[in-house]
């Protein structure tokens, strides 16, 4: 070929790397799996294992998930803040540090105050740094145009984890091993897969790496755009105590207290609601594990939506999806239908705790998305814990579900009016060398 043909061809356009924030939320994901023990349902499935082995009754383990339960909700603000001022990467990994110990402490229980102690750590403290908190803020600050699939997918892995390695528990109890030696082998797993991949890729912000949020180049058609919004996102993000004083935070955590009354409440009564209704035992069990199985995907069904739709018309969209759904219920007549409902259920009232989510790093930007989260995440877990306790006293009180599935539909029309109050705030502009960092806080 000759010299001037090999001068004058242009050179192919290198190909472009992998974002590093997709092996990030790889990391996220696979870390949250693990996490699946912590919830009350893994919970629920070894709590025969469990008092038939030691004689603790299922009061006193119910009693575990309580007391988790409880301090999950009080610590989630804390985390919060701690996720805004130190490296998550060091969070995580103590985090995974701290759920293993707690699996091991768990098994190694001699009485159920113990066993109370270890569920506390793992449900309390452990799921907010390695499942709740501390990875959310994590997707915040890596993903901007393509945040809402990622805070989708941060909550999906939780719930996927549960359905995944339940199952596995009851394999190695089957198996002849006894309820002890699920939590060893899951502290075993958590420390060996978990550790080394939460210390060495988990990352604070892709600007300390060089990079922009959604792997955006500056040196690409449309990157100066990019680092514009990425600038006017920090400039204009709220610092904790502004996020508090404004009206639309306090009508957003009413509207989720409101929202999870019902939906923590009424997938609690399904199955009681069915067999009163004459369906069999295997419907309402079918029903409540569609839910959790729908509301698990539907987490990364709305975050990817809400990157096209406004996560607040969304949330008032699944809000009062939840009141047709609420008012319905007395109509079910037949066991398709009965399991449709769980499937509607968990699609309306699961994924809608991500969209709020996107809401909030949407109104108050990254700098202290921690802190304001950890507050949403305990006035959520209000909602889910008041629900099954105040329609049980209905319930018992009026002796008909009726008024149990029309104080749903109020609760659930009254967030929706509430959230459509909770216009975005506008923040007042302070002068332009007062730049906020991006990442927010200070480092150790």
């Amino acid at each position: 070929m000759p010299a001037s043909v090999l001068l004058t061809t242009p050179n192919p356009k290198p190909q472009r790397r992998i974002f590093y924030g997709w092996y990030i939320l790889g990391v996220i994901l696979l870390t949250g799996l693990f996490a699946g023990p912590t919830s009350q349902v893994f919970i629920g499935i070894l709590v025969d294992p469990i008092s038939e082995d030691t004689g603790w009754s299922a009061t006193a383990i119910a009693g575990a998930v309580t007391v988790g339960g409880v301090l999950a909700g009080v610590g989630s603000p804390l985390v919060g803040f701690l996720a805004d001022r130190y490296s998550p990467r060091v969070l995580m990994t103590l985090g995974v540090v701290l759920m293993g110990a707690s699996f091991f402490l768990i098994a190694a229980a001699p009485g159920v105050w113990v066993l109370m102690a270890g569920y506390a750590i793992a449900r309390g403290i452990a799921q907010n740094m390695i499942a709740g908190v501390v990875p959310r803020v994590v997707a915040v600050n890596w993903f901007r145009r393509m945040r809402g699939r990622a805070i989708g997918l941060v909550g999906t892995a939780h719930p996927i984890g549960t359905f995944v390695l339940g199952p596995v528990a009851l394999l190695i109890i089957s198996a002849g091993y006894n309820w002890r030696s699920v939590w060893v082998v899951l502290g075993i797993a958590v420390i060996v897969f978990l550790v080394l991949p939460n210390a060495l890729i988990i990352r604070r912000t892709p600007e300390e790496m060089g990079l922009l949020p959604d792997g955006d180049d500056v040196t690409e058609a449309g990157g100066q755009a990019a680092v514009e919004a990425s600038a006017r996102e920090a400039a204009q993000s709220w610092t904790f105590r502004e996020a508090m004083r404004t009206p639309s935070f306090v009508l957003i955590l009413i509207a989720i207290v409101l929202t999870n009354y019902g939906g923590g409440g009424l997938p609690f009564h399904m199955p009681q609601y069915y067999g009163q209704e004459g369906f069999a035992v295997q419907i309402g069990v079918a029903a409540v594990s569609m839910f959790a199985i729908s509301g698990a995907f539907a987490n990364t069904l709305w975050g990817f939506l809400a990157e096209r739709i406004s996560e607040r018309l969304l949330g008032i969209f699944t809000m009062l999806m939840g009141t047709a759904l609420a008012l319905g219920f007395q109509f079910v007549s037949n066991p398709v239908v009965a399991v449709a409902y769980g499937v509607l259920l968990g699609v309306a009232s699961r994924g809608e705790g991500s969209i709020l989510m996107i809401l909030i790093a949407n109104y108050y930007g990254r700098r202290s998305y921690g802190a304001i989260s950890g507050v949403v995440q305990t006035a959520l877990l209000v909602g889910l814990a008041l629900g099954p306790l105040i329609m049980s006293m209905v319930r018992e009180s009026t002796g008909s579900y009726l008024p149990v599935f029309y104080s749903a539909a109020v609760t659930f029309t009254i967030a929706a009016v509430l959230l459509a109050l909770a216009v975005k705030p506008k923040r007042q502009q302070h002068a332009p060398n007062a730049a906020i960092n991006a990442g927010g806080g200070s480092q150790p």
